[in-house]
Formats: C-alpha cells, structure tokens, sequence
C-alpha cells in the first residue's frame, strides 16, 4: 500500500496515477476541489482512499468483489481503515496492541485495599475475626472516626455491638461507596447506619430492603423502619402491607405487633380508604 501527503492543488494528477482502476480526470478535478491531503492506494487490492480537509474518507476501486468507480463516503476517519474493512484481502500496516490494561482507577484501588492485612494499619476485633482498615481513610469518609480516630494510637478495635457480617459491610462501603448484603442483614446495617449518622448508607440500606420484602416480614420491616427513623422505607412498607392487607393480617409478625405501631397503622390505614368495602 503507498501513501502521500500532498497540498490540494498537486493532487488532482495523483488521484489519476493511484487510483486502482483509473477515475476519469474530470471527476478528479472535482473531487479534489473539496480538499484532499492524504491519498493512498493498494495495488493488490485494487483499492485506493482519500482523506479531505474536512476529515471525511472517501474509497473507490474494488470493495468487497465489487467495484466502485466514484468516490464513495465512508465513515471512516483515516484511510488506513478503508484498506483494513473494503480490501480483498484486507491490509493494515498499524500494530494491534495486546498489552493487558492493568491500570486501576482510584476507586478500583481502593476497592483493591480493603480488609488488606499487608497495607493496613488498623484492624477491627468483631465476632473473633479480624478486618484489616487504614486509618486516613475511616477518617475521610466517615465523621465517626475522624473524633474516635484523632488521638488513638491503637490498632487494633473491638466491636461488640455489631454483627461480623454488618460491620465489615459498614467499613467496605466507606472503601466502594456501595453495599453487598442480603435484604435481613441490611436491616442490621441500617441500625449502624443511624447509629453513625450516615445518611448515605441509611438510602443504600433502604433500598437493599425494599428488595427482600414479603407477606410474611413486612410488619417486621415496617418496625424497623419506623424504629430507625427510615422514612421512605416505612412509606414502602406500609404501602405494600396495604396491597397485601388480607395475607399481612394472617401473619404472625402482625399478631405480635407492637400496640403504638398497630394504632398507628390501623389509623394510617383507615385514612387511605383500607377498610372500606
């Protein structure tokens, strides 16, 4: 394949020369007047390309067993391509890469260095198994350990008041802003949640939820809910516990309802037309 770069006036008499078949003179004289600054062509394929001022890529010649005599638009931003998909056979002069892209953005990294025992440089004692953290980020992330942090010189921490699964689940959300839990476990997360006054995790948590509900745990849930002050989770709760009235009412988690929350709901409900008939 042969290439050239050329100023616009001396390209009319090399369209001629290049073009695989020959392209009338006058058509050239007309093509050209676009602008041409590039213009290639392949003996063997009988194929040849321009490249005009524009950035627009036109073929002609053989393509594909058939043959074009006009320019024809493609949309191709460089020649090179029109010789690499038209050409029989197909021709490329560029090198195709095929080095891995090992590079991490920064929330791949981070997501890479949680609960790493050879970087960290704090871990948290929960249920008698370690989770390895770094204190700059807990700091960063969360407002808890940024004052529980500050003048702590120890590394390691206790937690007694939260389960394995819900407070490993807390300290990876501070390292991938998101949440891997199963809808009940989430409901324990919700409590540290509200606890630590994590605003984003408590709508993270909700939404997890709201996945997992049923006839038989809504009220459990519409408790909770109501206990950790989840608006919008309460609002879903209800709200699906009305839809299901009849089976919700059947359900043991109704008849061990708490008496507060039963008057409430009974009288929620009755203002959106439950019991009517």
């Amino acid at each position: 394949m042969s290439g050239v770069t050329m100023e616009t006036g001396s390209l009319d008499l090399a369209v001629v020369a290049t073009s695989q078949p020959p392209v009338e003179y006058r058509l050239c004289k007309a093509f050209v007047s676009s602008g041409i600054i590039e213009i290639a062509a392949c003996h063997l394929a009988h194929t040849s390309a321009a490249k005009t001022q524009g950035g627009h890529v036109y073929m002609w010649g053989q393509c594909r067993g058939q043959s074009v005599i006009l320019p024809h638009l493609t949309h191709f931003s460089c020649t090179d391509d029109v010789f690499a998909c038209f050409a029989t056979p197909a021709v490329s002069w560029r090198l195709l890469s095929v080095e891995p892209d090992d590079h991490l953005t920064v929330a791949e990294s981070l997501k890479r260095e949680f609960d790493n025992p050879s970087t960290a440089d704090l871990k948290f004692l929960v249920d008698g198994k370690y989770i390895y953290a770094h204190k700059v980020l807990l700091k960063i992330r969360c407002e808890h350990f940024r004052s529980s942090l500050e003048d702590n010189e120890d590394d390691i921490v206790e937690m007694s008041e939260f389960s394995y699964p819900v407070y490993r689940a807390f300290l990876e959300y501070l390292y991938t802003d998101s949440i891997s839990l199963s809808p009940e476990e989430a409901v324990g997360l919700l409590d540290l949640a509200t606890f630590y006054r994590e605003n984003r995790l408590k709508k993270l948590c909700q939404q997890t939820i709201k996945q997992g509900i049923c006839e038989e745990n809504a009220i459990a849930l519409l408790s909770a809910a109501v206990k950790y002050d989840a608006q919008d989770l309460e609002e879903f709760c209800f709200r699906f516990c009305i839809n299901h009235l009849t089976v919700v009412t059947q359900t043991s988690g109704f008849a061990e309802m708490d008496h507060d929350l039963l008057k409430n709901f009974i009288s929620k409900a009755s203002r959106v037309g439950a019991f009517k008939n």
